[in-house]
């Protein structure tokens, strides 16, 4: 990362001029290719950052989880029709989103309550051209569509229907509804969280 930070500082602010005109060169013709020129714009190439420990619960091989990585951060639909960022969606807060399925599912009352407590967002994830037919609204659940098809996307390579995300942003969990109050009873053991009665509730998060 050191070598990284030189060497976009030396683009930035090239030591000689003629690297400046290369540099000046290079940005007008990436006009031309769009994804080429995003590639750069948002650093793509910079290495996904990964937790391996802390508040995670991991299943099978480190090396293909999405567990410890960044979420994306996709547009999404609400059922009012504004478009806005799924983080926007969420705030500073803990979620649990379900892809097509209600991420309440598989969840004991207890383990609502618990989560709800600290702030918990409960989303459910459709193809847009659904978002705007009429469906049972769950209580408690924020229904938005998936505008731009990245949402669909991750949970098939991931081969997830549900994901527990940190306030953070990155992925501490994902599930499926037969497996998600297992998996959110591991958390919250990691996390150390009491019930939602105690007198004091104490969060770890890496």
């Amino acid at each position: 990362m050191i070598d990284l930070s030189v060497t976009a500082g030396n683009v930035l602010a090239p030591p000689k001029r003629w690297q400046g005109t290369l540099r000046d060169g290079v940005s007008w013709l990436l006009n031309y290719l769009p994804p080429v020129k995003r590639y750069f714009l948002e650093m793509r190439f910079k290495p996904m950052p990964q937790y391996y420990g802390g508040a995670l619960v991991r299943e099978g091989e480190a090396k293909h989880s999405p567990v410890g990585k960044m979420f994306i951060q996709p547009k999404v639909t609400l059922e009012n029709g504004d478009v806005t960022l799924l983080d926007n969606a969420i705030g500073a807060n803990f979620a649990v989103i379900g892809w097509g399925c209600n991420p309440l599912w598989g969840m004991s009352d207890e383990q609502i309550q618990q989560w709800r407590a600290l702030g918990t967002r409960f989303i459910q994830v459709v193809p847009e051209v659904q978002i705007h037919t009429a469906q049972d609204n769950h209580d408690g659940v924020l229904r938005v569509g998936d505008t731009q098809g990245r949402l669909r996307s991750w949970f098939a390579q991931h081969n997830a229907s549900l994901v527990v995300m940190r306030p953070d942003r990155f992925v501490a969990a994902t599930a499926i509804p037969q497996t998600l109050g297992n998996t959110l009873n591991k958390l919250a053991s990691v996390m150390t969280l009491t019930r939602p009665d105690a007198d004091v509730s104490v969060e770890k998060v890496a």
